[in-house]
């Protein structure tokens, strides 16, 4: 689960580990969407609804009945990930402070974009549930240019995230902040990064509708113990050198190399003197709003002071899941940073590859070795790399750039080569 993007987008331009993962795609012409489960069928087993809830860590409070698709196939190699999942979707579609038929505009913009009809058919349910009437539907859903004027600003900056986020103009982001004020601004921002992270999933596993579904959301508490709330880095196997005499495996993507290393590295200078578009809270402030186990232990990381400090409800759900989902796949962590480092060059990310550079160190490489390791996956020449890591880069880049391209045969690869664990781990 490489975690959704803020590229230009965030009040912050900050962490985009937040988010991986994520934003590339560019809209059709014609607007079209791909559904998922389609001819190929999934692309891997999903548990039926009585073996998802057993499989699922104890419950505390609700549960029970139909859970969507994309919980039933984490739930087979990852069950407390899936576990968290519900309860970040829960916080994105129920204790988000914006207003229900906004935050469903918005989900709707983000997945017809992604080309997401699974999405599309979720983010409408929620909006009639949130009382919106048919001609608003139709407003949402229907020509840009005659989208309902008081939403305007916010879906426009809800398609930017998905499909060019380092376009996004401060302008329009200011304009957010004037309308609906720092809170609902951030809580926007998380919301397309969320977006872009789930529709991966439902398109890469190419996941089926529910048959009683659109499902509402699940309103359900994990038993203690369930999730991993406090960081974890964990252990680096023994780290391979590159070597050089290998072979390229992969189809070679002829813009990818188009910006060099020197380029990208020149871009991530700029990103350390950018204006920040909300300003940073203090910690003393931010722990304030955290749960005790999340307040332990100060930050000095931008994202995660500014996510935490302006909307811990939706901050709060996702770090439990990343965290859980790095205790439960145990990573290789310069094999993982470098499946990050991927997708954060395909959107554009500046600040998150300097991050990846940062932890790459954290892991056990010297300044040296990182050059040398994010000039080659800069590139097109990736035969330094073991052929099941090069399969692996290429399924990220595609995954981040064009997910409705994906297909039933590009996953069982991955598991191939990987592992079904580390398979399902790489989204």
């Amino acid at each position: 689960m490489i975690p959704p993007h803020f590229e230009g987008t965030t009040m912050m331009k900050s962490d985009r580990k937040i988010l991986a993962s994520w934003l590339a795609a560019l809209m059709l012409a014609t607007g079209s969407a791909r559904a998922g489960g389609g001819d190929e069928g999934p692309s891997t087993s999903l548990l039926d609804d009585l073996a998802g809830w057993k499989k699922l860590p104890a419950v505390a409070l609700g549960g029970g009945g139909p859970l969507p698709s994309w919980a039933k196939a984490v739930a087979v190699r990852m069950p407390r990930t899936a576990a968290a999942m519900l309860e970040l979707d829960l916080a994105q579609r129920v204790r988000s402070p914006l207003d229900p038929k906004l935050r469903a505009s918005l989900r709707w913009v983000v997945a017809r974009n992604n080309r997401c009809a699974y999405s599309e058919a979720y983010a409408l349910a929620d909006a009639r549930r949130a009382g919106m009437d048919e001609e608003s539907i139709r407003a949402v859903t229907g020509d840009p240019a005659n989208w309902p004027a008081a939403y305007r600003d916010a879906m426009e900056f809800a398609r930017l995230h998905t499909v060019d986020a380092p376009t996004i103009p401060d302008e329009l982001f200011a304009r957010l902040v004037e309308t609906y004020g720092e809170k609902k601004a951030a809580a926007i921002v998380l919301l397309g990064a969320y977006g872009n992270f789930q529709d991966r999933v439902v398109l890469g596993l190419n996941l089926p509708m529910e048959p009683s579904g659109p499902l509402p959301p699940i309103d359900v508490a994990f038993a203690p113990g369930a999730f991993q709330s406090q960081p974890l880095l964990p252990p680096q196997a023994d780290l391979k050198p590159l070597k050089d005499g290998g072979e390229t495996v992969v189809e070679r993507d002829p813009e990818w190399s188009k910006l060099s290393y020197d380029d990208l590295q020149s871009r991530l200078e700029g990103q350390r003197a950018r204006t920040p578009r909300l300003p940073i809270p203090a910690w003393d402030e931010v722990k304030k709003g955290l749960p005790p186990e999340f307040a332990t232990r100060p930050t000095r990381i931008v994202w995660n002071l500014v996510c935490s400090g302006y909307v811990p409800e939706l901050a709060v759900p996702w770090s439990r899941a990343t965290r859980t989902m790095w205790a439960e796949a145990k990573p290789d962590r310069v094999f993982e940073e470098s499946l990050f480092w991927i997708q954060t060059r395909a959107v554009r990310c500046n600040y998150c590859m300097g991050h990846c550079e940062m932890l790459l160190e954290v892991a056990g490489l010297d300044k040296a070795a990182i050059a040398d390791r994010t000039r080659r996956l800069a590139g097109d020449d990736w035969s330094a790399f073991p052929p099941q890591e090069q399969r692996a880069y290429a399924y990220a880049r595609k995954l981040s750039k064009a997910p409705w391209t994906l297909t039933a045969a590009d996953y069982r690869r991955l598991e191939t080569d990987l592992g079904p664990d580390m398979g399902m781990a790489t989204f």
